[in-house]
């Protein structure tokens, strides 16, 4: 018997499903992928529209194949365009090839090709926000800017969020809670959720500001002998160092930024009229758990680390995907509770797996001729193939998969590959068949379409062939990845693989309809 879906809870006259607590990149791709699927949804940032840290971030390939899977990666091609792309990046970096780094080291490059993405794609966070909160307003999600959520509580039946906004306080009510709202995350602490890691050992202060014509700063990244100094693709400067102040909860200013980039570099200039001044240190730490209950933690909210190979805003992006179509799954009545909670078991491991990374890229931006000499190492090791790709692997995760229990095809658990599918409606590309944001069933010729049609109300049923896909039948979590796959001919007619596609489709999808 499928789950049984509860009435939406309410705010005012309006019903929700989900409130997802912060509208940056992550909360609002979680609220795209909700409205996707019709989950009434709501979206509650405590920021006016356009009032952030201006930067660029850089998406990476496995992120950039997901949107292409929700029709979303033309309009963040189009915004890299208006910023300058590759051509303004190379720009501050020594070597012009538009390669990756680890640890500031440029050498990296990808651990596959995968579908000619380049290594990032960079676009202004604005421009992030910008087309998600288009694409989720569109979908019907509603978005309350200037209203933070201060409080959580919760009983079996509903998530009751205490909310702030210039009218006063107000509670909002729900069937689940999303926190997405920062490493400072107000809905972690309010369910108890730990959040255990390593103290800062190095700060970094950073500023957008205007640079004096005859400044004598360095360019690109650079390593001197007191820290980093670095000019970031979009304007910003940054100073690192490894001599942390005991107080770091007083707002950053320009007089403490021009400090510390005087004592990293020896220069004496000075920037003036700031667009903004920030603070960060490479302190890391990972939610102990990513649910309580109704409530649930994304991005920054279950995990935050040094900001080394740009992963951070990818690793949260991904978890907005992989908790999306669950979440979606659980509201309208088709999966078991239990699928909710693979978000933590699938995306956990692969969190901690930067935390650890970002560490050792930290450790190798240390001052000292003792790191000086492992740098040196360090760079040749990278030029062997082997290293550089499994290094590669870990800053772009190209190899991420997620597990499927039991499982006995390799394809299970892989990120599928885009390719060509010739239907009877006509050519189509793989990623294009994903936009529903449903499960797809790719039937390539073993009459799999007919033992998953109990499931037509949730599964798309393709029969197609391919010329670059091997096996006879696959299917797909509306992420990517597969959690399926058959490549004995015709063995779904003769029965061999009929009980392991319905066990699958029931695990992860629920039960099939009654015909």
């Amino acid at each position: 018997m499928s789950a049984a879906r509860n009435s939406p809870v309410s705010e005012g006259s309006r019903r929700y499903d989900v409130v997802i607590a912060g509208g940056g990149p992550v909360g609002l791709l979680l609220a795209c992928e909700l409205g996707l699927r019709g989950i009434p949804t709501l979206v509650l940032e405590r920021l006016p529209p356009g009032r952030d840290e201006p930067r660029a971030l850089a998406l990476h390939p496995r992120t950039q194949q997901i949107l292409d899977r929700r029709g979303l990666l033309d309009d963040f091609r189009a915004a890299q365009e208006r910023a300058g792309g590759w051509a303004f990046f190379r720009r501050h970096i020594d070597n012009s090839a538009p390669r990756g780094h680890f640890a500031g080291i440029w050498r990296l490059g990808r651990a596959e090709s995968v579908e000619a993405l380049p290594a990032g794609l960079f676009v202004q966070r604005e421009d992030i926000k910008a087309i998600l909160a288009g694409r989720a307003a569109g979908l019907g999600v509603t978005i309350r800017h200037g209203a933070e959520v201060t409080g959580v509580r919760q009983t079996a039946d509903e998530v009751v969020a205490e909310v702030r906004d210039d009218s006063g306080e107000s509670v909002v009510r729900a069937r689940y809670l999303v926190g997405c709202d920062g490493g400072r995350s107000t809905v972690r602490g309010a369910v108890g959720i730990a959040f255990p890691g390593t103290e800062p050992t190095s700060v970094s202060r950073m500023a957008l500001a205007t640079v004096p014509q005859d400044a004598d700063l360095p360019t690109g990244w650079v390593r001197t002998a007191t820290g980093w100094f670095m000019r970031m693709p979009d304007g910003r400067i940054a100073a690192t160092e490894w001599d942390v102040p005991e107080d770091l909860s007083t707002p950053p200013t320009l007089e403490e930024f021009n400090a510390s980039v005087q004592r990293v570099t020896g220069s004496r200039t000075a920037l003036t009229d700031p667009k903004f001044v920030s603070r960060f240190t490479d302190a890391t730490r990972q939610a102990e758990r990513y649910r309580a209950g109704r409530v649930f933690l994304a991005g920054d909210a279950a995990h935050i680390h040094f900001p080394a190979g740009g992963q951070g805003v990818n690793l949260g992006l991904q978890d907005a995907v992989n908790l999306g179509w669950k979440l979606a799954a659980r509201c309208a009545g088709h999966a078991p509770d239990a699928l909710l909670d693979t978000y933590y078991t699938e995306r956990a491991p692969v969190a901690a797996r930067v935390l650890h990374n970002t560490r050792a890229q930290s450790a190798l931006m240390r001052p000292g001729q003792d790191t000086d000499a492992l740098r040196d190492l360090f760079s040749d090791l990278m030029e062997i193939p082997e290293v550089n790709s499994r290094l590669s692997a870990l800053i772009y995760g190209n190899d991420i998969r997620c597990p499927v229990p039991g499982a006995a095809h390799p394809m299970a658990g892989a990120f599928v590959p885009d390719t060509a599918l010739a239907t009877a409606d006509g050519p189509v590309r793989l990623a294009e068949r994903l936009r529903s944001g449903r499960p797809l069933l790719l039937d390539l010729g073993d009459g799999a379409q007919d033992a998953a049609h109990p499931w037509r109300d949730r599964v798309d049923l393709v029969p197609a062939t391919s010329p670059d896909l091997d096996v006879r039948a696959l299917l797909i979590r509306p992420d990517g990845y597969a959690l399926w796959a058959s490549d004995r001919p015709d063995a779904l007619a003769a029965g061999r693989d009929d009980e392991g596609l319905r066990t699958v489709l029931t695990e992860w999808f629920g039960a099939p309809l009654d015909d």
